[in-house]
């Protein structure tokens, strides 16, 4: 007998997520549960109506969290997988202490970011942005003189800050083009820096002065809320990148602004606390702040990996094999 899903995944996400192909193969494995897809968010009745069939839950942003209530009728269920980032808006203790095992598709949304990230490592120092500006008054190459000047990544100490799934695919990216790959992440091991070919650094001082671009792939916890502060801003030498698509909640943002007024440095922010920043930030208006609307994981056709990502995972699961990116309990502190 083919185990039961139940897709708790709102309308506005399940087209984009679950292509034809993937559907076909949850399909093949599963027997889908015959529900209507939930319209809105956080709904926990929905969940509440059909969770005791399930032995496999879809999950993903705005799915309503499965707690106490939810696991009391929960009697089958035994994997999560979630197509999103993180998982806990949804986990429980009472999900972990029913043995249900958790995966996510955190991994999925790395590339994406990692991406992002890497394009700006390329744009940012070139000055494209400032050259787009200077073209348009009718200029032509002073753009390129900002902050100190153009420069490219070639040769260049590359800081990574977090050793997360975007800051490891990240680093695959950057061994394409000749530079020097420094890490602070004091969760990652000498052996693992030297496994990925990176410098390991032991403080955030040491990255900020040795490198001219520093990417903040960290995840946000209770250990590095408000972790990169101005201190480590005035360590960056003049016309430096500093890049964030993790979470404006890492950064002492009141103390970042203040250096970015100074106009020594760049920062390439795809994340404020909070979002959307006020009206009147000086994120917004900052010459030196390149400053877009937190898309740098999915926005269009990487949704679709998402789905993939749990179609694979449902398929080892049901193979009894490992899952390829199972959360534990014990992470929950560490992860994003």
């Amino acid at each position: 007998m083919k185990p039961k899903v139940l897709f708790a995944v709102v309308d506005e996400y399940y087209s984009r997520l679950f292509l034809k192909n993937d559907l076909e193969r949850i399909a093949s494995l599963c027997d889908i549960i015959d529900s209507e897809i939930p319209n809105k968010k956080d709904d926990k009745d929905f969940i509440l109506q059909y969770i005791a069939e399930a032995d496999i839950i879809i999950s993903s942003w705005d799915t309503a969290n499965l707690d106490a209530e939810v696991m009391n009728k929960a009697t089958n269920l035994k994997l999560l997988t979630h197509a999103a980032g993180s998982v806990k808006p949804v986990v429980s203790d009472a999900l972990f202490e029913q043995d249900v095992r958790v995966t996510s598709s955190a991994a999925a949304i790395s590339y994406g970011v990692s991406e992002f990230c890497l394009g700006m490592m390329l744009l940012a120092p070139k000055r494209v942005f400032w050259a787009m500006q200077e073209t348009r008054k009718g200029n032509w190459r002073e753009g390129l003189e900002y902050l100190n000047g153009a420069f490219e990544i070639y040769g260049q100490k590359i800081g990574i800050i977090g050793a997360s799934h975007v800051g490891r695919h990240l680093i695959r990216l950057l061994h394409n083009f000749n530079c020097e790959i420094l890490l602070y992440d004091p969760y990652c091991s000498s052996e693992e820096a030297t496994i990925m070919n990176v410098t390991k650094t032991e403080t955030l001082e040491e990255l900020f002065s040795q490198c001219r671009v520093i990417s903040l792939n960290a995840p946000s916890t209770s250990q590095t809320e408000g972790m990169i502060k101005g201190e480590h801003f005035r360590l960056l030498q003049e016309g430096s990148v500093f890049i964030n698509t993790a979470r404006g909640t890492i950064v002492n943002e009141k103390e970042m602004i203040e250096e970015l007024k100074k106009e020594r440095f760049i920062a390439c922010l795809d994340v404020t606390d909070p979002e959307p920043p006020a009206e009147d930030s000086p994120l917004r208006t900052l010459p030196n702040v390149i400053l877009t609307p937190h898309e740098a994981g999915v926005v269009a056709e990487n949704m679709a990996r998402l789905g993939t990502f749990v179609a694979t995972e449902i398929e080892a699961y049901i193979n009894n094999q490992p899952l390829h990116f199972e959360v534990k309990k014990e992470q929950l502190t560490t992860i994003g």
